[in-house]
C-alpha cells in the first residue's frame, strides 16, 4: 500500500466516522520528530521501514483502530522494548500488538527492518510467523481497521 493510498484510507475513515480516529477515544502520543526517530534508530542499531517511520512522524505511537502501535522510544508508555523479552532483538522487533495478545514484528537484517510483517501469536513464546501483510500500511488497514484489500 502506498503512502497516498494510506492517507486516502485515513481520510475516508475520518469522513465516515470522525470519532474512530479522535484522540478523545484513543490514547496516542505526540508524533516523533525526524531527528528523534533518527537518534532512536541509531541507538537501536537498525533503520525502520519508511511506512512505520511515516506513521510515527504523522500520528505518533499508541492506539489506532483495534491495534496499538509501539514506539522505539524506551521512555514511551508504548515502548517496543518493555515486557517483550521473548523476542530475539537481533532478528525481529515488535512494532504493534492487538487486543488478543498477538505481537507484530519486523525482521531485522543488515541493520534494517524488513517491510513485511510477521506475527508472534499469543502463547507462541516469541516465535515469528509470516503474514500476508506486505507492509505497515497494509497491516494497519487490515488488522487495525478491518479493511478487505
Amino acid at each position: 500500500m502506498t503512502q497516498e493510498e494510506f492517507d486516502d484510507l485515513i481520510k475516508e475513515i475520518r469522513e465516515e466516522d470522525p470519532e474512530q480516529l479522535s484522540s478523545d477515544y484513543l490514547v496516542r502520543e505526540e508524533p516523533l520528530k525526524e531527528e528523534t526517530l533518527a537518534k532512536l534508530e541509531k541507538k537501536a542499531g537498525f533503520r525502520f521501514p519508511e511506512e512505520y517511520r511515516y506513521f510515527l512522524k504523522k500520528f505518533g505511537a499508541g492506539e489506532i483502530g483495534t491495534v496499538t502501535v509501539l514506539s522505539p522510544d524506551p521512555e514511551s508508555q508504548f515502548s517496543m522494548w518493555d515486557g517483550r523479552e521473548e523476542f530475539n532483538r537481533e532478528t525481529g522487533v515488535p512494532f504493534a500488538e492487538d487486543g488478543n495478545g498477538n505481537y507484530y514484528a519486523f525482521l531485522v537484517e543488515n541493520n534494517a527492518c524488513s517491510k513485511d510483517v510477521w506475527v508472534a501469536e499469543a502463547g507462541a513464546g516469541g516465535d515469528l510467523t509470516y503474514t500476508d501483510h506486505e507492509d505497515f500500511f497494509e497491516f494497519i488497514a487490515v488488522v487495525g481497521f478491518g479493511v478487505d484489500l
